[in-house]
């Protein structure tokens, strides 16, 4: 049975500060790890990509592992992998300042991002209705109950 595995981190910086501070989180972003070791998530400037292992430099981060049936991972991969290329939804970010749905169609944060793959491996990550996944931040997130007892690297905040 495969893993579905997921990280949550947090850089120092304007940007992740900025981040934090609009959505009241501890956390600036959230990606998949894909078995080779890299990461596949949504950025500002490139949008869906895939990084290298060591490309981002976190002050602190979680990492979970969550076991799916083939045929869930396969899917949630599947997804995953065909939004490579999609742009960075910059207006969504503008709707979580300002409290409003501004979220762009054909785009994706990387809370979006994580949040859909999860739903396209069977997983219902939050009580949320289809189509708001716009309002779903790396913290929000981060508290679904689907990560506890997942955990399999964790740093400390400094």
């Amino acid at each position: 049975m495969p893993d579905l595995r997921i990280r949550f981190v947090t850089e120092s910086g304007f940007v992740a500060g900025a981040i934090r501070w609009v959505t009241f989180s501890e956390f600036s972003h959230t990606e998949l790890e894909l078995p080779d070791g890299t990461w596949l998530g949504a950025h500002a400037g490139s949008g869906v990509q895939i990084h290298p292992a060591n490309y981002y430099n976190s002050v602190f981060e979680r990492r979970y592992a969550i076991p799916l049936a083939q045929t869930n991972y396969d899917a949630a991969m599947k997804y995953a992998l065909a939004q490579i290329g999609t742009p960075y939804n910059y207006s969504d970010i503008a709707g979580l300042l300002f409290h409003r749905n501004m979220t762009g169609k054909g785009r994706a944060i990387c809370s979006q991002f994580v949040f859909d793959v999860m739903q396209a491996g069977g997983l219902q990550p939050l009580n949320v209705l289809s189509g708001y996944d716009f309002r779903v931040t790396p913290d929000t997130l981060h508290l679904s109950p689907l990560f506890i007892g997942r955990a399999y690297l964790q740093t400390e905040k400094p």
